[in-house]
């Protein structure tokens, strides 16, 4: 590894973590907290330069299960169990008993932080903790971690709240804006300890429609994988590394995950976990009517949940049998789709068509 490799972790000022930070983002974080203490926002996800920023942007309610930590933007927990956050350890040790959370708008706390026993400050391997919460949660549902070993060649999803900025500047032209983004990659390694990504400019071969990597600030972000429509904790965003003349952030550096499936035997140990969710069949919609004063119908209000690299398409019928295309080419970004059609007639019914 080469000295621009950087963890992702951006403690407060008057304790940030000096173990764990370049040079350059301990002067970094120290200006970010003199911003915040204006600006109260926070920082994620480094994208592709030829991608609309919006693309990545997902909203917090998407994601109940994940949890800002330290603060607002510097690490994030996700709820394995009613009682349990998953994280890596370098954010966890920043944490004591009794710090304050909230989870999906309720309040909570750390009764218990629970490190790996072969985690050490100055290594990077075994990077992972639990955090015990004072009151089990009971609006919002635990995530499944991954179990298996196929991690290799698979699409992984990032949901983080760090830095954000392109491929072109990297972590170092990072700036905050406390949004929830999440980004893809295609896993290129695997170890004992670590996932590894490579973030690829684009025009190159393998690279993803929401190409990105995690930043400062993104540590313990989980990096999920999707089977049979249920998304399993495989990762768990932990540091970033670049290769000779690429800074962490850019294009041709790479970004690692704690891999989640090689700590079974010590997670189960702490843990007794949920059955993980049964298998999603498709979009499930809602759909409701508005009507004019006179009584008839107005818009037809429909809404449901699209998977992130699907697209779909919206058709009408007035008799189930012949069905007119509203609209195509609907992109599902692993979030709920909502739209709104005139109701002509009395007789209408809608239904969504994965294309």
């Amino acid at each position: 590894m080469n000295s621009s490799k950087s963890y992702r972790v951006l403690k407060r000022f008057n304790t940030i973590p000096k173990k764990f930070l370049r040079e350059y983002l301990i002067v970094y974080a120290v200006l970010l907290s003199l911003v915040l203490t204006i600006t109260k926002e926070a920082e994620a996800i480094i994208i592709r330069d030829d991608r609309d920023d919006a693309d990545y942007i997902v909203k917090d309610a998407d994601y109940p299960a994940l949890v800002d930590l330290i603060e607002k933007g510097d690490c994030i927990g996700t709820l394995v169990h009613e009682s349990f956050l998953l994280t890596v350890a370098h954010c966890a040790a920043d944490m004591d008993e009794g710090d304050p959370l909230v989870i999906n708008k309720t309040p909570n706390s750390v009764s218990e932080i629970i490190l790996h026993p072969k985690w050490k400050k100055r290594r990077d391997e075994y990077d992972i903790a639990l955090l015990r919460l004072k009151k089990p949660v009971e609006n919002a549902s635990p995530l499944p971690i991954y179990r298996g070993s196929g991690e290799i060649g698979t699409s992984i999803t990032l949901v983080g709240r760090g830095v954000t900025a392109n491929g072109l500047k990297g972590e170092r032209g990072a700036k905050n804006d406390g949004k929830l983004r999440k980004c893809t990659n295609i896993v290129t390694k695997v170890d004992d300890h670590f996932i590894e990504i490579l973030f690829e400019r684009p025009g190159e071969n393998g690279i993803t429609k929401i190409e990105g990597v995690g930043a400062a600030g993104d540590s313990g972000c989980p990096a999920f994988m999707r089977i049979d429509g249920v998304l399993y904790i495989a990762g768990l965003n932990s540091w970033g590394d670049g290769p000779k003349g690429i800074k962490v952030g850019q294009y041709g550096a790479y970004d690692y995950q704690t891999r989640v499936s090689r700590y079974l035997e010590w997670l189960d140990s702490v843990v007794k976990f949920p059955d993980p969710p049964s298998k999603k069949t498709g979009p499930v919609p809602s759909i409701r009517a508005t009507h004019l004063p006179s009584g008839s119908m107005d818009q037809l209000l429909l809404s449901f949940s699209a998977e992130s690299g699907k697209s779909y398409k919206i058709e009408k019928s007035s008799n189930l049998l012949s069905w007119e295309a509203l609209e195509s080419g609907i992109a599902g970004k692993d979030s709920r789709i909502e739209k709104s059609y005139p109701a002509r007639g009395i007789r209408v019914f809608l239904r969504i068509v994965e294309e």
